[in-house]
């Protein structure tokens, strides 16, 4: 860890106890293990790994549409990482899922932060904190199925404006769907949605697609 990453672990421990045990370390390795996702950064946990291996089943999820996501070599890996700020998580290198330490170490806290980007339109409405790895499990389907999450937007919505589509979006799925004019995050918010099961019509329309196209 850099210096910035061990003042925050050394303050989530003082806020919210010693890590988590050996025991319960190997017990969420071994759950991971089982179900082919790599973990990074886990040894010194502070919270409760049932949190975590909820977010492990979300991803196994997905993967029995997706199995490109559990590849050996270029498959998901989630990584706890201590210097996010206020991001919830990140993808890095397209298929490394980064999870703030902060939030994934206090649910309370993680479920009342998202619960308010969801009533302020940020993300989709009807959704939870655990559409966070869903999202994020959408950039590494995008990287590994090759998949262009505007072009395929615009297909869906017969246009070629990227106004007129991005007006659609904010209305009809959420905000952050049109944070990057390439449309990047459009993917991962129709992940969130479609596998949330909060009944999106566009976003299940988009997973069609992405299906029917893989």
């Amino acid at each position: 860890m850099d210096k910035t990453a061990i003042s925050s672990y050394k303050a989530l421990v003082a806020q919210y106890g010693t890590p988590i045990s050996v025991e319960d370390f190997k017990a969420l390795r071994s759950f991971a293990t089982e179900r082919k996702i790599r973990l990074s950064g886990f040894k010194d946990f502070v919270g409760d790994i049932e949190t975590i291996k909820k977010v492990i089943d979300d991803i196994a999820e997905i993967a029995v549409d997706f199995p490109l996501i559990l590849d050996e070599k270029c498959g998901i890996r989630l990584e706890l990482d201590y210097g996010l700020g206020t991001d919830f998580a990140t993808t890095e290198s397209g298929h490394i899922i980064h999870l703030n330490a902060g939030y994934f170490s206090n649910l309370k806290e993680l479920e009342r932060e998202y619960e308010e980007a969801v009533s302020e339109g940020r993300f989709v409405k009807g959704t939870d904190w655990r559409a966070i790895a869903r999202h994020e499990t959408g950039h590494v389907v995008a990287e590994l199925y090759h998949v262009d999450p505007l072009s395929l937007t615009f297909e869906l919505l017969q246009t070629r404006s990227r106004l007129a589509a991005f007006e659609y979006l904010t209305d009809e799925l959420s905000v952050y769907s049109t944070e990057y004019e390439d449309g990047r995050e459009i993917i991962s918010e129709c992940f969130s949605a479609y596998y949330s099961k909060v009944g999106n019509q566009f976003a299940e329309q988009f997973l069609q697609k992405v299906g029917e196209d893989r």
